[in-house]
């Protein structure tokens, strides 16, 4: 099973969600359900790298291609998502969430 997670900012950047967040996949990959991030490099440091595993958790970032306010918009985000059973958007009001409401069923995995 995969739980694709989006949520706009990511760690080392901490706060109440992006915590909640790497909680979340960290325990569920230790159960081995895969649950990587797809995030963005908003409010982190754009030389980190875009493909990276933190405790288990896959976590890649994407370059903000339009950012208004807090809102960082991420083209290609489709592209990265890759197959999963299941995609839990943290946050609401962010790109990242609004765009998975969007994504194609043919991205769901069909096995399920």
């Amino acid at each position: 099973m995969n739980v694709l997670r989006t949520i706009e900012t990511f760690l080392p950047y901490i706060c109440g969600p992006v915590n909640q967040a790497f909680q979340i996949s960290r325990r569920l990959e230790a159960l081995g359900v895969h649950s990587p991030v797809l995030t963005t490099y908003c409010d982190v440091d754009p030389g980190l790298p875009a493909r990276e595993t933190i405790e288990g958790v896959t976590v890649t970032r994407l370059p903000i291609q339009l950012q208004l306010m807090r809102y960082c918009v991420t083209f290609g985000m489709g592209k990265q998502a890759g197959d999963f059973d299941i995609l839990h958007s943290h946050n609401y009001r962010n790109f990242q969430t609004d765009y998975g409401f969007f994504l194609p069923a043919e991205k769901i995995n069909p096995s399920y």
